[in-house]
């Protein structure tokens, strides 16, 4: 599926600022944000980080802009863009997914051609060639592992009726004005950031939570008055390693012309080169693997463990439609970050993000999108039903604030009701699409004698809705840790965080 607009090209002078790094040359007045700088052939393409547009430059200089504004981008607002290169050009992926669904859309970017789009749906990148981008299975193995731990207890809070408990004692929703002191600034800094409290509860196995959340099981230590307990109830691997069924990976080209290849088991990279194809695949799920007791405390633990293995397939005379794995000889595959502790992980990280920004420097501030058409997505506006779905998405999850939690506790073994630390909820919707807002304002114990307000984009700036599925777990780590507005700031007793 190709894009409707084509490259774009304006005067050199009037699109690269600073070329020369001369002092004293305007800064642009809306700069391409640069998403990596990649080289094909003699030229770079500079692709923006959120909008449709990428700068063709040959060394300093300009070449032409390539635009794609109507590629059909994810069903909801994009979370993630990658690069994947090839000698021709560069694929750039755009990325959407959540709990329910994930979607990408792929558009390839050529130095002398339109650009060109292709929807994936939920299939994952895999790997490139010199022909396409390959897809797979979006899951990740560990899809394939069964639970063997936990109990049937796991579920009991899911089954009790809020309405049936006794209501917990709790301390004032507020204190009393006359005996409240107004904190400074200073003292609402150190409120919401320090942590001396952090771990003096540690042994408390007091479990707060609404009846539709999870509940949780404390380990004891080995040698501990509970081992028996622990023995009973199989202290081992919380879940064990199944088959990966049969897969399809397909090869995408930028005309959507498509490829398919049946595998008999999950593969996660494809790579081609000199006639021959190299599939890494998982014939199984991961595998626990107890650590050595003591190496993270006194008891039991144990490690994830991937098995990939790599098989080679000829391809000199073609693609094959079906490839069965346990025909061919394979071997492990090399895992780079196998056995690596955190900290060497973050050395390597930071390696890759260093490189990244060495790339992207030399393009910042630098290209000016002012007056370039189709720099900007084109949506077309949904029908008013989709639109009230995606604003009664985030509407609900804030109504229920207001709403009591439940509390287990270990001292007693009771499960009592209560009171949540929000009131007098209210929620409204302002504008209109896209600039749809979903505000909520209400009081909270953390906060006394205030109203707090805080507004929910529900669209991007392209028309696509946001994933506001964790929006009130945001905003209750927010005021926990102090990371709001100051009280200061409040305007007639209202505060906007």
């Amino acid at each position: 599926m190709k894009a409707r607009s084509g490259p774009q090209v304006r005067d050199p002078a009037a699109s690269v600022v600073d070329v020369t790094d001369e002092p004293g040359l305007p800064a642009p007045l809306d700069p391409l944000d640069p998403l990596d700088a990649v080289a094909v052939g003699a030229v770079t393409i500079v692709p923006d980080t959120n909008r449709p547009v990428a700068a063709v430059v040959r060394g300093d200089e300009f070449r032409r802009w390539l635009t794609w504004p109507t590629a059909p981008l994810p069903v909801v607002t994009v979370e993630r863009t990658d690069i994947w290169a090839i000698p021709s050009g560069v694929w750039v992926v755009y990325e959407a997914e959540n709990l329910e669904q994930s979607s990408r859309t792929a558009v390839f970017l050529s130095p002398e051609q339109p650009p060109r789009s292709v929807e994936l749906g939920d299939r994952r990148p895999i790997g490139v060639d010199a022909e396409g981008l390959w897809v797979g299975d979006p899951r990740d193995a560990s899809f394939w592992t069964s639970g063997t731990g936990g109990t049937d207890e796991d579920d009991d809070m899911s089954r009790i009726d809020p309405e049936t408990l006794e209501w917990a004692e709790v301390a004032p929703f507020w204190p009393d004005r006359d005996a409240w002191t107004e904190p400074d600034d200073e003292d609402e800094d150190r409120a919401g950031t320090d942590d001396s409290d952090s771990d003096s509860d540690s042994d408390d196995q007091t479990m707060v939570g609404t009846a539709s959340q999870w509940t949780i099981r404390f380990a004891h230590p080995l040698g501990g008055d509970d081992d028996q307990d622990d023995d009973a109830d199989g202290d081992g691997p919380v879940s064990t390693s199944l088959p990966t069924p049969p897969t399809e990976i397909v090869r995408v080209t930028p005309a959507d012309e498509r490829t398919t290849v049946q595998v008999d088991h999950l593969v996660d990279a494809v790579s081609i080169e000199d006639g021959r194809m190299t599939l890494r695949f998982h014939p199984a799920g991961p595998r626990q693997v107890e650590v050595p007791f003591g190496e993270r405390g006194p008891w039991r633990s144990w490690d994830t463990v991937y098995d990939a293995r790599e098989v080679v397939i000829d391809v000199a005379a073609g693609i094959p439609s079906v490839v069965v794995t346990e025909d061919h000889a394979s071997e492990p595959a090399a895992d780079e970050d196998a056995g690596a502790d955190l900290e060497e992980l973050e050395v390597v990280w930071s390696a890759e993000d260093a490189a990244l920004q060495a790339r992207r420097a030399p393009w910042i501030g630098r290209l000016d999108l002012t007056g370039v058409s189709g720099a900007s997505w084109q949506t077309p506006e949904p029908d008013p039903e989709t639109v009230e779905r995606s604003v009664a998405a985030v509407r609900e999850q804030l109504a229920g604030l207001s709403e009591p939690s439940i509390m287990w506790s270990a001292d007693t073994d009771t499960v009592t009701r209560v009171r949540s630390d929000y009131r007098s909820v209210q929620v409204d919707v302002e504008r209109s699409w896209p600039d749809t807002e979903v505000v909520v304002s209400f009081e909270h114990t953390a906060v006394p004698f205030l109203r707090l307000r805080r507004r929910h984009r529900v669209f991007d700036d392209a028309g696509y809705p946001i994933d506001r599925q964790y929006v009130t777990v945001h905003l209750e780590e927010d005021i926990a840790t102090g990371h709001i507005a100051s009280r200061r700031a409040a305007v007639d007793g209202v505060l906007d965080i």
